[in-house]
Formats: C-alpha cells, sequence, structure tokens
C-alpha cells in the first residue's frame, strides 16, 4: 500500500523517502525538460528536491544565465543572482516547484579577479578588491555577467 499526501496542486503525491517519490520527481525533470527543449542540462531528482544544473559546456555565462531563465518560466518563478556571503562564488538560480517537489535551477558564474583578489562591489557601484575570503554585508561579488571595471587611476595616469 503506498502512502500519500496532498500534493499543492491537489494531486497526490508519495510520502517523501519512497521510490515511488523519486521517480515522480524524475517524470516531472524529464517533462520540464521536454517542454523548453534544452539539452544537456545535469539533474538530481531525490525525494526531497530536483536540482538541475545548466552547466559551463552550454555556453559562456550570460547564455547560462538565460537558460536558468527559461528554466525559471517553466516553473513559474524568476532567476536571482545571488552570491556566497563566505567566498568568492555567485550564481543565477530560481526556486520553484513542479509535481509538489521543490525544484531547484542554477549555475554558476565566473568572479571577476584584480590580479589574484576577488572583486565585490557595494551598493554605490565602488568596486574594492576583497582581501578576505568573507563579502562585507551589503557588497556583491563582480562576476562575468558585469561590465569589467575600469583600473583606478595611478601614479602615472
Amino acid at each position: 500500500m503506498t502512502m500519500t499526501t496532498a500534493a499543492p496542486a491537489g494531486g497526490a503525491m508519495p510520502v517523501v523517502g519512497q521510490i515511488a517519490t523519486t521517480t515522480a520527481a524524475m517524470r516531472a525533470a524529464a517533462a520540464l525538460i521536454e517542454s523548453t527543449a534544452i539539452a544537456g542540462l545535469s539533474v538530481i531528482c531525490d525525494d526531497s528536491q530536483i536540482s538541475i544544473q545548466v552547466g559551463e559546456h552550454l555556453g559562456d555565462a550570460a547564455s547560462r544565465a538565460a537558460l536558468v531563465t527559461r528554466l525559471a518560466a517553466a516553473i513559474g518563478t524568476t532567476a536571482v543572482r545571488a552570491d556566497s556571503p563566505a567566498s568568492p562564488a555567485a550564481w543565477v538560480r530560481a526556486d520553484g516547484a513542479i509535481s509538489g517537489l521543490p525544484v531547484r535551477v542554477f549555475t554558476t558564474v565566473d568572479i571577476q579577479h584584480s590580479g589574484s583578489l576577488p572583486l565585490a562591489c557595494d551598493p554605490a557601484g565602488n568596486t574594492a578588491s576583497a582581501a578576505t575570503p568573507a563579502l562585507p554585508a551589503g557588497w556583491r561579488w563582480l562576476t562575468s555577467l558585469d561590465p569589467v571595471p575600469a583600473p583606478a587611476p595611478g601614479p602615472e595616469a
């Protein structure tokens, strides 16, 4: 006997921890991929979440962000840019749901550097090299999606 719970869309969804739940997640992910006609995605389905990665082999950061945006629309949400506060890492992601299971779609984006130091900017757009791996509150990492900042004038400028 299979136990079910009511899914948000009004259907029945198997209880977490069951093979049927993972199978349903895989079918939902396949339907999403088919509806968006995006090949080459990396998909992980378990009984609690569907994770879809748009890998670097699918293009540059802007192309991959556009694919995340397309997948986000298909799951009824919006793609957003996210930064790690603990280390120089950033991604574009969308969190939604299909078939009663949470879905996370994401792609990583490269951080810009000045020499060996990652670049970050404050809310006013001021750019600085991050001397520590932590991102100051309110700041964000400069990524390959951002314009390359102009070099700071030096004594020879």
